[in-house]
C-alpha cells in the first residue's frame, strides 16, 4: 500500500481518493476548489426520528460533530468550504430552504447530474440523499440498483456518504 500524499488538483474528476480514512470520489474542479462524496457508506443511520428536514437531523448533527473535525483535522479547517445544499424537495415544496454548511450529503439534483459517474464506482448499497420528499417523513434515497427511492426518515437505516466541497490544494493519499 503506498500512502503516498499528492495535491488534490492532481487527481481527475471522476477518481477517488482519500481523506481521514474515508475514500471520496472526486467531482467538478473548478475555480480552486472541488466537490467530493463518500466512495463508500460510512454506516446504516436513520436519517432523524421526527423529520425529513436534513438541516435540522440527527444524521447531519453527527456529520458535523463525529465526521467533519476529522476531516478538518487531516488537511485543514480552512481548506472544507462552506456551501449552500438546496432543500427543495423533490415533490416540489420549498419550504425546506437552502443550507450552508461544511458538510452534507448530496442532493438529488447532484445525483441525477453525475448518475453515470456514481454507476462506474459500483455503489451497491442503499444510501440517503439530503432532499426530502412528501410529508415530513419521507426522504429520498439510492437503492442498490442505482433507483431514486424514498423511505421514512425514522424507521430506515441508509448509508451515509458524505458530500464535501474542498480547497484544490489540499494534500490527499491515493489509497487507504
Amino acid at each position: 500500500m503506498n500512502n503516498e500524499k499528492v495535491m488534490a488538483s492532481e487527481i481527475a474528476d471522476g477518481e477517488t481518493f482519500v481523506v481521514a480514512g474515508i475514500e471520496f470520489i472526486k467531482f467538478s474542479e473548478k475555480d480552486g476548489k472541488f466537490v467530493a462524496v463518500a466512495k463508500k457508506s460510512l454506516g446504516d443511520k436513520a436519517f432523524d426520528n421526527n423529520s425529513n428536514d436534513f438541516s435540522k437531523s440527527s444524521l447531519h448533527k453527527y456529520l458535523k460533530k463525529d465526521i467533519l473535525p476529522k476531516i478538518e483535522a487531516e488537511v485543514g479547517a480552512e481548506n472544507v468550504l462552506e456551501f449552500d445544499t438546496d432543500l427543495y424537495s423533490l415533490d416540489g415544496h420549498r419550504k425546506y430552504g437552502m443550507m450552508k454548511s461544511k458538510i452534507s450529503l448530496p442532493t438529488f439534483d447532484f445525483y441525477r447530474e453525475n448518475r453515470e459517474a456514481f454507476d462506474k464506482h459500483h455503489l451497491n448499497d442503499r444510501w440517503w440523499l439530503s432532499t426530502p420528499n412528501g410529508d415530513k417523513y419521507y426522504v429520498v434515497s439510492v437503492a442498490p440498483s442505482g433507483c431514486v427511492d424514498y423511505d421514512i426518515s425514522g424507521y430506515y437505516y441508509g448509508g451515509v456518504r458524505p458530500f464535501l466541497l474542498f480547497s484544490s490544494s489540499i494534500f490527499v493519499s491515493r489509497e487507504a
